[in-house]
């Protein structure tokens, strides 16, 4: 989207008041269709603009003011620019998850973040294996424990202990995987086994203290169980809503696994308050990530399975933006009628257009379609 439609589109429709309506359509709602290195954007009122789908130079904040312009972006390190990190989790074996490694290789990914279930069979070597053949024994991989990783963890962690050493700049403290805090090009993460092998107030406020003690521009959650309320299936509440509004309050971006499907929120304000749409704010395309305000996505189609969206469970949810399972697509808060489902990969891509403060998201597929895309605003 071009910079004059995305200031055009904030005027209208601010990231601290655009609220849906509960049980309503998101106001202002746009429907995208890409094609190439641009994006064609049908408003509210039908108007249409043409434009490139990387974000803009600048782009207004919730303040009124440019991100590069009026008021400076938030303090603290920036990632490299550009860079690029594929997220996706309950892997599996075989043909299709060589096919995801292939398309995180193809994307030119700079790191991949497992969100944890790796290949279902309790084997950390043909895991790695697998791996190996497709990435190399020295690209950069990160992971949190999944339910299906707990047999054999202590081998899945020596392999990813290996994997780190290759890389250079990357450092992890703390219990690989389960409660540990990593840097890698600017980038920071957490990864936690909440749900798994980590719990209760204690895990719940190291990533408070860790959040707040680091000063990365960009910070990641990421662990592999949910919350019901934030995946697209039947899955149940096996973290914390405490959890999630320690990483909502210190502007750190959730990012999880364990149900198979994809599925992005709008930005939250108010995570556990499921009365009041857990506070979602904004336009399903454009996310803002500041002290108090993320969202969350869930990114399992890493191969192993593709399940469904269940409506009995999230037909009344008024938080979602996009979600892409078995029997469901709805881009941008808007159903897709006809399309065909693959796994694929969450990407990311931090530090665009000479901004510190933007990114730019997007889910493809194994067939190489975009099935979701988003821009994402760093503030205060």
């Amino acid at each position: 989207m071009q910079r004059t439609a995305l200031v055009l589109a904030l005027s209208a429709c601010s990231l601290s008041a655009c609220v849906s309506d509960v049980g309503g359509d998101v106001p202002g709602a746009t429907e995208t269709t890409t094609s190439g290195s641009s994006a064609t954007t049908t408003g509210a009122g039908g108007s249409t603009v043409v434009g490139p789908t990387t974000m803009p130079d600048a782009v207004t904040s919730t303040a009124g003011a440019t991100s590069t312009g009026d008021e400076p972006p938030p303090a603290g390190t920036p990632t490299d620019p550009n860079l690029l990190v594929a997220l996706v989790g309950d892997q599996g074996s075989g043909s299709n998850t060589r096919a995801v490694y292939r398309l995180i290789a193809d994307e030119g990914a700079d790191m991949l973040l497992v969100l944890g279930d790796f290949d279902y069979d309790d084997d950390p070597d043909a895991w790695a294996a697998e791996m190996e053949d497709v990435l190399g024994d020295s690209f950069p991989v990160f992971a949190v424990v999944g339910n299906h990783d707990v047999e054999a963890w202590d081998g899945y962690q020596a392999k990813l202990q290996e994997r780190l050493a290759k890389v250079p700049g990357a450092s992890c403290d703390g219990d690989l995987g389960v409660q540990s805090s990593c840097h890698y090009r600017g980038l920071h993460f957490l990864l936690s086994g909440f749900g798994t092998l980590a719990f209760g107030a204690g895990h719940e406020q190291w990533l408070a203290d860790t959040l707040a003690a680091d000063d990365s521009l960009w910070s990641l959650c990421a662990w592999h169980k949910n919350q019901r309320d934030l995946q697209a299936g039947d899955k149940g509440d096996e973290v914390t809503w405490q959890a999630l509004r320690n990483c909502q309050d210190n502007a750190a971006i959730v990012v999880m696994g364990h149900e198979h499907s994809y599925a992005r929120t709008r930005t939250l304000t108010d995570l556990g308050n499921a009365a009041a749409g857990h506070g979602a704010v904004g336009l399903p395309e454009l996310m803002e990530v500041g002290n108090g305000r993320t969202f969350t996505a869930c990114s399992g189609l890493g191969g192993a399975s593709i399940r469904d969206y269940d409506p009995d469970l999230h037909d009344d949810d008024t938080w979602w933006s996009t979600i892409y399972s078995g029997n469901y697509h709805r881009r941008d808060g808007e159903e897709v009628r006809e399309f065909s489902v693959d796994y694929g990969v969450l990407f990311m891509r931090f530090h665009v257009g000479g901004d510190p403060a933007a990114a730019h998201g997007y889910f493809k597929n194994i067939q190489g379609e975009v099935l979701d895309e988003f821009d994402v605003l760093r503030t205060h």
